[in-house]
């Protein structure tokens, strides 16, 4: 199995693949890892923070793939001449579900509420039939309780899943992923944000046209904006001034 290619942007090495081949990749590791495998979906706003938090860097250096999650970064990508496509994170549960009912693979759920993988699971199961759903958790809001990180790795572990879907938000959810990566039972890991609202139909995703040219972040901004103002501000800023300052 060969590994996906990757190119740099900005020192960060992202894959450069398009979905077929990168669900094909992350599906044969799901099936024979012995190890956790962890998958980032990188945006501008995940991006800047890598540059710009050295904490968050590091430890997004020990991610195994981070996959372009916007088309800034994609667009990027194929000035460098890589043969780079989005890959969403929403967009890669729908073909690793999809993929897996085919080659058996078995999927747990951490993140979200209740309500949002119960939908999440009643929507993508009627789309998806036979996509094989094991477990899943979901954790309190604000500070967890102690004990509850061994609680997660336990009913991962006792679940037999190889393909852990993580939507508690970023930056929580990378930070937990490289901070508890030695604990992790082996299976592939993949940071999704939004994608559990989104699929569980409480979010409403923007239209593919505006996904397509980059402008999902106003879309979002117009519907959320009192919670989303200060990271677009923050981090598109960051984003220009570095594509316009530093080398590509």
């Amino acid at each position: 199995m060969s590994d996906l290619c990757t190119q740099s942007i900005f020192g960060v090495p992202f894959a450069a693949a398009n979905l077929d081949a990168a669900s094909a990749h992350f599906s044969s590791l799901a099936g024979s890892t012995a190890q956790p495998v962890l998958v980032a979906h990188a945006d501008v706003h995940v991006l800047t923070r890598i540059l710009h938090e050295k904490e968050y860097g590091d430890g997004l250096s020990r991610f195994s793939y981070i996959c372009p999650d916007g088309m800034p970064i994609v667009w990027l990508l194929r000035r460098k001449n890589a043969p780079a496509h989005r890959l969403y994170g929403p967009d890669m549960m729908e073909w690793m579900w999809d993929r897996g009912r085919r080659e058996g693979l078995r999927h747990f759920l951490l993140g979200g509420t209740e309500e949002a993988v119960a939908l999440l699971k009643e929507k993508l199961g009627a789309r998806f039939a036979g996509a094989e759903v094991v477990g899943h958790y979901c954790p309190p809001m604000g500070e967890w309780p102690e004990g509850t990180h061994e609680e997660i790795f336990r009913c991962i572990r006792e679940s037999g899943a190889n393909c852990v879907w993580v939507g508690l938000g970023c930056p929580k959810q990378e930070r937990w992923l490289f901070t508890h990566r030695e604990q992790l039972p082996p299976a592939v890991y993949f940071g999704v944000g939004a994608a559990f609202n989104f699929h569980a139909g409480l979010v409403k995703q923007a239209p593919a046209w505006v996904r397509a040219h980059g402008l999902e972040w106003l879309y979002r901004l117009c519907k959320e904006p009192r919670r989303l103002f200060k990271r677009y501000l923050v981090h598109n800023t960051r984003f220009l001034w570095y594509c316009l300052t530093k080398k590509i």
